[in-house]
């Protein structure tokens, strides 16, 4: 790719610009490749767009800046997930707690229960 890269322009043409570059290395290499339809530098009937390199560098800015707000919307979704495990192993915590505490109560009611209903027995005096 390098190589294309530095090959000579001719006189009055524009350089090639790297999506152009990648795009005919692409076509070469792997001719069955869909990757330059995917991001729409190639109809899918096989023939190429002629684009100007202007619009072919603001196409690939366009899908790097929609590729940028994807990350940066899964990086909101990562923290926000975080966050959630986070509040729902508190939750948990707090259930645990909660739940041993009604059962020291619960115990202490049924012990209080026996010792009543021995008492009514007259079990103990």
């Amino acid at each position: 790719m390098e190589k294309a890269m530095e090959q000579g322009v001719p006189e009055g043409g524009e350089p090639k610009n790297v999506a152009a570059v990648v795009a005919d290395i692409l076509t070469k290499e792997c001719p069955s490749s869909t990757f330059l339809q995917n991001v729409g530098l190639e109809s899918s009937s096989k023939k190429k767009f002629n684009r100007s390199a202007a619009a072919l560098d603001a196409h690939v800015q366009e899908l790097e800046y929609r590729l940028e707000k994807e990350r940066r919307v899964a990086e909101l979704m990562r923290e926000e997930l975080v966050e959630v495990k986070k509040k729902s192993e508190e939750t948990k915590a707090a259930r645990a707690a909660e739940y041993q505490f009604l059962l020291q109560r619960v115990e202490a009611t049924d012990a209080r229960f026996a010792r009543l209903t021995d008492l009514f027995e007259g079990k103990i005096v």
